[in-house]
């Protein structure tokens, strides 16, 4: 298949819509031929003129939907010569309330949607709808035995014999981070935040975490699988939105189905977590991943869940390696189409 991609294909992908637009650009180019355009270069020189001449089957805009994105792939519709269809992924939707009404006038020809909020919105608004989570590279990210853990730990200066609780995303108060600052009290455990550099941290809150003890990383990382491994638990703390889209792109702090949740569980780390996005849909309470409704859950699930030995967190999120997840894209595609 002729494949156009839009999405963030730029430096490396240390956030969640930059990781899945690289991924599924580099596993679709396996078999398929693939132009791949940032998005946020629309209006450069060539950009139009790139569409035209590649005269592409499929234009599937990875991040959003934004109004913004549904004008853009109505107007490379018409580029294309009307030949092309259009997918939009709903990694992270929001729409303020007064430009929703025109959701049903620029609709692609499917929304691949990754929570049951989102997947009710567009419905109800006349869209074709698929659910399609992301997916996890269970190669990269996998368990390592206690000589491996011991090592990593030494490399980045963390206690050897500590509990390890590990967070991974960007630096910010919309991610309910205040919360590990009490996990930290917990007698032997010692946080690790990991944060994104691809937006700006709150260097205020990043400061109190680091004055009460928390280990914050905040730089590029080639390899961030290392964290996962070197840990004993991850813990996402952010609250779901409800069941209305946000109005923006601020009011929810990760895409609608985080892959560090996916990235911990591949390296099969217990999970404690919120009920955020589809996480409920794909996977059931137990065996090592834990779901919480508010902070004091949160604390108290860390103080109890060593105490449980039959994680398995691994087995629960292998149906969602990228492998299979892409397949499941190339289906969709392929059902579009006919």
């Amino acid at each position: 298949m002729r494949i156009c991609l839009l999405g963030d294909f730029m430096g490396n992908p240390d956030e969640g819509m930059k990781n899945v637009s690289k991924t599924i650009r580099d596993k679709l180019s396996l078999k398929h031929n693939i132009l791949a355009l940032n998005s946020r270069d629309v209006f450069k020189k060539g950009f139009v003129k790139s569409i035209r001449s590649f005269q592409p089957e499929i234009i599937h805009y990875l991040h959003g939907p934004t109004i913004r994105s549904l004008v853009l792939l109505e107007g490379l519709t018409i580029i294309s010569g009307n030949k092309a269809k259009t997918i939009s992924s709903a990694t992270r939707p929001y729409f303020s309330k007064y430009s929703r009404w025109t959701i049903p006038l620029l609709k692609p020809d499917l929304i691949l949607t990754q929570s049951s909020k989102s997947e009710s919105v567009f419905k109800k608004m006349g869209c074709r709808v698929e659910f399609l989570p992301n997916g996890v590279d269970c190669v990269k990210f996998a368990p390592v035995n206690e000589n491996e853990k011991l090592t990593l730990r030494r490399q980045f200066d963390l206690p050897e014999n500590a509990i390890i609780v590990l967070h991974v995303g960007h630096i910010k108060p919309n991610r309910n981070l205040d919360v590990f600052k009490e996990i930290q009290k917990i007698e032997n455990v010692q946080v690790v935040i990991v944060g994104g550099i691809t937006e700006t941290a709150d260097e205020r809150l990043k400061k109190d975490l680091q004055n009460i003890g928390v280990k914050v990383f905040h730089k590029l990382y080639d390899d961030i699988s290392q964290f996962y491994k070197m840990a004993d638990l991850y813990v996402f703390p952010l609250k779901d939105a409800g069941n209305k889209l946000p109005d923006s792109y601020n009011q929810v702090g990760a895409i609608d189905l985080p892959l560090s949740i996916f990235e911990a569980m591949a390296c099969n780390l217990p999970v404690i977590t919120t009920k955020f996005g589809a996480l409920e849909r794909l996977f059931e309470s137990g065996g090592g991943f834990y779901y919480t409704e508010n902070k004091e859950e949160i604390v108290n699930g860390v103080r109890s869940i060593f105490f449980q030995s039959d994680c398995n967190t691994r087995k629960k999120v292998l149906p969602y390696d990228w492998g299979k997840v892409v397949t499941r894209i190339e289906s969709e595609y392929q059902s579009i189409l006919q």
